[in-house]
Formats: C-alpha cells, sequence, structure tokens
C-alpha cells in the first residue's frame, strides 16, 4: 500500500505532503493544478521514470520547479508498504549534478546513491518492472478506454504488448527471417557450383606448369645482375661513409661556434644591465649605501617598538578613564535616585526607617544634591581624560603607519642594493669568460677553414649510392613477383584440385540446407500454435476475471458479465446481456457503461499481470462521459472496486468525483494567473 509522498520543487509543487489509505484515494483539481504530477512522482520515486519521461515527451529537467521561482533541485519521497514490510526511497533530481536515490527497508538503507541500484531494489521488493506497473497498473491520462479506441489490427497488437505476447512475434519473424536466409544460401551454393563446374572446365594444367618453368629461368638471370650491382653498390657507401665523417667534423665545429655567440651575448648583455644599474658607482659605494640603509631601518624599527608601546599605554589610560566615568556616571544616579527619595512626603530614614522630619529631610537633600554634583565633575573629568587618550591612540596610529611605510620602502631598497652588489661582484668573472670565448672561437674559426670538406661531392655520392640501391630493390621486386606468379600458379593448380572436391562438398552442404529449411518451417509453424494457444489461455484467465470484476463494480443487472472476445484476429470487448446475449461494448453500452468495461478490463489486466500489487491507478477516466455516466462510475469506484483492488487512486478535474472516494480526497487549489504553486487540501471524504 502507498502510504505517503511528499514533493518539493516538483513540476508546480513547492512542498506538498499527501497521506493516503486502502479504498479508493481521490486528487480533485483543474487543468494545471498538479494532478497528474502527483501520479508521475509516484511512479518516478519507484522506477526513477513514468511514462511521459520514457516517452521523452518531457526531459527530466523539466520536472524542476520553474514558476514563480526557479529550483536548482527537486525531490520526491514516498513511503509504502508491501508484504508486511515499510519501504521508503527517496530521489533528488538536480539541474547540474547528477541525479542521486536512497532506497529503505524499515530504518535499514537497502540502495543508493546510484539509482539503478534503487530501481533494482525497488523491483524486487515489489516484484514488478516499470514495464508490467505501466501496463497493469498505471492508466495514463484520458487513456481508460484507449482500448476501445483502437482499431482491430492495432488493438491484437496492444492486447499481444499487454500480455507480453509480442516476443513469440519476434522470435516467429526472426525464424522466417533465418528460413529465408537459408533458401537464399541453399539458392546462391547452386549458382556457385555452376560457376565453378565452368571455370574448372576451361583451366589448362599443361599450360600452367610451362608458365612456371619459364619464370623459374628469367629470376636466375635476374639474380646475377643483383650481385654485380650490389658490388656498386658496396663501393658508394664508402665514399659516402668517408665524407660523412668530414662533414660530423665540420658541424660539430660550426655548431660550437654558434653555441659560444650565444652565450657571448647573453654575457654581453648581462653586463651592460650591471653597468646601467651601478650609474657609475663602486662595489664600495653601493655597499656603503647598503649599510646606510640598514642602520635607518635599525632605526625605523625602535621607533615603530615605541610607537607601538605607547599606544598599548595609551588604551590602557583610555580603558581606565572610561570604567571611573562609568563608575561616576552610576553613583550620580544612585544619589539622584535618593535624592527623589528625600523629597517625596513621607520620606524614612534609610537606617531605622523612621519618618524624617523636614529640616532634616532638607539638609540631607542639600548634601546629596552637593555629592550629586561632585559626581558629575568627577565624571565630566573621566571623560575628558578619556578623549585625549583616544586622540593619543590615533596618533601613535598614523606615526605607525608612516614609520611602516618607510620602513617597508626602505627595506626594498636595501634588498636592491644587495642584489646589485651580488651582480657587481659576478660581473669581473663574466668579463674574464667573456675574453676567453672570444679567444676560443678564433681558433674554431680557423679550424674550420682548415677542413677539407666538399658538401656537394657528398650530395652527389649519395645520390649515386640511393640509385644503386634502387636498382637492386627493382631487380628485387621483379624476382618476389615472378615468385609470387609462380607460387600462385602452383596455387592454381593446387586450387583445381581442392575446387573439384569442394564442389563435391558443397553439393552435400545443400543438400543438408534444404533439409534444415524443412525442418525450420515445421519450427514456425510450432511457434505460431505456442502464440495462439498462450493467449487463448491468457484470454481465458482474464475473461473469467473480468466476469468475476463485473459482478462486482457493475451496479445493474441489465449487463450481467463482460469478455474479450478473439474472432479472425479482431479483439472485441463484449457486454452480456441478461437474455444471454453477447454485444458489442462500443457498439451498443452507453458511455457509463463503456467505462465500466473498460475499467474492468483495466483491472482484469491488473489482477492476471499484477497479481500480488492490488495498486490502480486511474487519470482521468471521466473522460467523454456524461453527467449520469459520471454518477454511475464513481459510485462504482466508491462502494464496489474497493471490494476488488486494495488501493486505488483517481486524478479528476471533475469535482462530481469526489464521490468516489472511500479513503483520501484531496482538492489541488493554485492560482496559475499569479503563477502560483500547488496547495493540497485535504478533506473529508463522503459517507
Amino acid at each position: 500500500m502507498i502510504e505517503s509522498v511528499r514533493l518539493r520543487n516538483w513540476k508546480t509543487h513547492a512542498d506538498s505532503f499527501f497521506e493516503f489509505s486502502k479504498g479508493t484515494n481521490v486528487l480533485v483539481g483543474a487543468m494545471g493544478s498538479g494532478k497528474s504530477s502527483v501520479m508521475d512522482s509516484i511512479c518516478f520515486a519507484l522506477f526513477g521514470t513514468f511514462p511521459a519521461l520514457q516517452a521523452r515527451r518531457v526531459a527530466l529537467e523539466e520536472v524542476i520547479m520553474n514558476k514563480p521561482v526557479q529550483a536548482e533541485e527537486a525531490s520526491v519521497e514516498l513511503a509504502f508498504s508491501y508484504a508486511g514490510k515499510n519501504y521508503r526511497v527517496e530521489r533528488k533530481i538536480k539541474r547540474k549534478g547528477s541525479t542521486e536515490a536512497k532506497a529503505w527497508c524499515g530504518e535499514k538503507v537497502i540502495a543508493g546513491p546510484k539509482p539503478r541500484d534503487v530501481n533494482e531494489a525497488v523491483e524486487k521488493a515489489i516484484e514488478m518492472n516499470y514495464n508490467l506497473f505501466s501496463r497493469a497498473v498505471y492508466s495514463e491520462q484520458n487513456e481508460i478506454d484507449s482500448f476501445l479506441r483502437l482499431t482491430p489490427t492495432d488493438r491484437k497488437a496492444k492486447f499481444d504488448e499487454l500480455l507480453d505476447l509480442e516476443r513469440y512475434e519476434n522470435v516467429r519473424a526472426n525464424a522466417v527471417t533465418a528460413l529465408n536466409r537459408l533458401k537464399g544460401i541453399a539458392r546462391d551454393r547452386k549458382n556457385w557450383i555452376a560457376e565453378q563446374r565452368q571455370l574448372l572446365s576451361k583451366e589448362d594444367e599443361k599450360t600452367l606448369v610451362e608458365r612456371i618453368a619459364k619464370k623459374e629461368r628469367e629470376n636466375l638471370l635476374l639474380e646475377k645482375e643483383i650481385r654485380e650491382k650490389e658490388k656498386e653498390a658496396i663501393s658508394l657507401e664508402k665514399e659516402v661513409g668517408a665524407l660523412e665523417e668530414k662533414e660530423k667534423e665540420f658541424r660539430a665545429l660550426k655548431e660550437r661556434l654558434a653555441q659560444n655567440r650565444a652565450v657571448m651575448q647573453e654575457l654581453e648583455s648581462a653586463l651592460g644591465e650591471t653597468k646601467k644599474e651601478s650609474r657609475g658607482r663602486s662595489p664600495g659605494d653601493v655597499s656603503k649605501e647598503k649599510g646606510l640603509a640598514l642602520d635607518e631601518i635599525r632605526a625605523l624599527e625602535k621607533n615603530v617598538a615605541g610607537l607601538q608601546e605607547k599606544e598599548e599605554h595609551a588604551r590602557k589610560k583610555k580603558q581606565e578613564f572610561g570604567k571611573n566615568a562609568a563608575l561616576s556616571q552610576r553613583k550620580a544616579e544612585e544619589l539622584g535616585r535618593h535624592l527623589e527619595e528625600l523629597q517625596g512626603l513621607g520620606a524614612e530614614c534609610p537606617t531605622c526607617r523612621q519618618r524624617l522630619e523636614a529640616k532634616t529631610r532638607e539638609a540631607l537633600a542639600a548634601e546629596t544634591t552637593a555629592e550629586m554634583k561632585k559626581a558629575a565633575v568627577e565624571m565630566e573629568k573621566a571623560l575628558r581624560l578619556e578623549a585625549e587618550e583616544n586622540a593619543a591612540i590615533e596618533s601613535a596610529k598614523k606615526g605607525l603607519e608612516a614609520a611602516r611605510k618607510k620602513r617597508d620602502l626602505l627595506k626594498e631598497k636595501e634588498m636592491g642594493l644587495g642584489q646589485l652588489c651580488a651582480e657587481m661582484e659576478k660581473a669581473a668573472e663574466k668579463e674574464k669568460h667573456l675574453q676567453g670565448l672570444l679567444k676560443e672561437n678564433e681558433l674554431l674559426e680557423a679550424k674550420a677553414g682548415k677542413t677539407d670538406f666538399d658538401e656537394r661531392l657528398l650530395l652527389a655520392k649519395r645520390k649515386q649510392a640511393i640509385e644503386a640501391k634502387a636498382g637492386i630493390g627493382a631487380v628485387k621486386k621483379s624476382i618476389q613477383a615472378n615468385v609470387q606468379l609462380a607460387k600462385e600458379m602452383r596455387a592454381g593448380l593446387e586450387r583445381i584440385g581442392k575446387a573439384k572436391k569442394q564442389v563435391e562438398e558443397t553439393e552435400e552442404r545443400v543438400k543438408a540446407i534444404e533439409s534444415s529449411t524443412e525442418k525450420m518451417g515445421l519450427f514456425t509453424n510450432s511457434l505460431i500454435a505456442a502464440q495462439s494457444e498462450l493467449r487463448e489461455m491468457l484470454i481465458s484467465t482474464i475473461n473469467q476475471a473480468m466476469h468475476d470484476i463485473w459482478q462486482n463494480i457493475y451496479p445493474y443487472r441489465d449487463y450481467v458479465s463482460a469478455k474479450m472476445d478473439v474472432s479472425e484476429g479482431s479483439y472485441e470487448l463484449k457486454a452480456k446481456e441478461r437474455s444471454g446475449n453477447w454485444v458489442r461494448v462500443e457498439g451498443i453500452l452507453s458511455g457509463g457503461e463503456r467505462s465500466a468495461a473498460a475499467i474492468c478490463i483495466r483491472i482484469a489486466f491488473s489482477l492476471v499481470l499484477a497479481r500480488n500489487l492490488s495498486w490502480l491507478i486511474l487519470d482521468e477516466p471521466t473522460h467523454n462521459l456524461d453527467r449520469k455516466a459520471v454518477e454511475t462510475l464513481g459510485e462504482m469506484m466508491q462502494r464496489h472496486l474497493p471490494s476488488i483492488v486494495e488501493q486505488v487512486f483517481v486524478i479528476t478535474h471533475d469535482a462530481e468525483m469526489k464521490k468516489a472516494a472511500s479513503a483520501s480526497l484531496y482538492f489541488l487549489e493554485r492560482e496559475k494567473d499569479e503563477d502560483a504553486v500547488t496547495k493540497p487540501v485535504l478533506v473529508q471524504a463522503e459517507s
């Protein structure tokens, strides 16, 4: 039984809570009030999807509230019981991030946070998957009588889909495809046998033997040509090797010269930068300037310490004067209250509690007034001293700020002078290194000029060596081509023998395929028979259930039963008149009677396909019904349906259907013109 569901930021529901019980639960509301989204949320909580989402009519992100405010996530929490156990499922959908889910059995977490794990746990708990739930339990909006609106052909397909019979049709279709494929294979192989026999008649084994001998003689001459070209190539490679050694030495000298020039350029740049920064000063001048900066920094550090000490002293004095001012203020306030007591009629002595005479009272009042003035003077003095100390604190702060700023600038200057000293000390070494490189480059230039290397000669010899190798390669390719051709001709001889054998074997396989084709035909016929037998068995079971259900949900006696009639591939829903005559539901019965028949077959599907899960969800079952039909349907759901199905959910815009409630009855209110959120209102169901 579904016990409760809470929706947060789910479509138009900001925070809606619903409690349900056994019997018929009804949700009533105008178009767009959020009725169907409640059932969608229950289906989503159980299986992570619902019909509109499964059919891609909506995207998952679109269930998150978009107005009056755009929420970043939505959640649904469902509590239900099954087979004596209590379960709870919670799922969260985020605009940014992955969907999360968690499932509990009692207080124990049984799955999560991966939605797929929760789906599997729920399916295992209620012994049903989404496909069966959507076929047997959940009737989408205005779809309760959809079976009656289908053509006979579509009705058969829908019926087979509901009963999961299309699998047999798929297997049969695959078997037919396989049968046709076997026939095609047999036909193709017969054609191949005919072609091979025609080709074998044209093959000349004697001609192939003569051509093989000719190619072998050609290869002996080509191998002699290769040996001569290889001698020439070896000589050219030796010459190229000697020239490449000279080239290697020459390239090394040039590379060393280039490296030295790059280092010299860096050294000259660094020396120039150091000279520019020194501005004509000697290392001693820079070092002396650095020392003076350090002395000034130390003096400023002392000044900062003194100002900090002065600021701290001023803070302590300010605190002391503030405390004195507060004490004086309290003393003045107490004296003021005492003076008010003395000035009042019937004043008493604070010690002996006897009334004071007027003269005594005046004397005490004068004394109290003098003390009050004294306290006021002391308070004013303390406040003045406190203000002076506060000014001293501000002055110390400004001095500290200025001193610290100057100190930091001097530290930066001192650091720069230190770096300059280090660079000036390295300048002499860099100058020495630069002079050494100049001398080394003079020697390298002279050595490179003496190197006996002719680049044009090297290129010419390399070209001759490449051409010699290419010539060898061309001859080898000719030999390989002759070898391959001879190999293919030998294979041709072998193939002629194998082809003759293969033709014989293929003829045997064709006979086997033709035998399998006959067996596949028998298998296809067996599938058709099995599908028909299973369909008849399920129809019989459903018709028995429909007969029992009709007795409980139909309130009149003019029609005593209902059944699904199958005749020549056409599926007709029929009702039995009191006289015993069966009539077509869509042709004879009224709107309310048709709805009863549609609900009857919907419940029958639920009982046959989902026997243990006694739930039924009907979204807008009053579609296209007149008032009388609605009244009849409501009475049937309120009085009769709960005796067959443990828990029914009806979603409707028709207020008349409130009478169908035998369990919870909710009215869903929403001000659409103001983009308001849905407000569920629980009311007492009519008995």
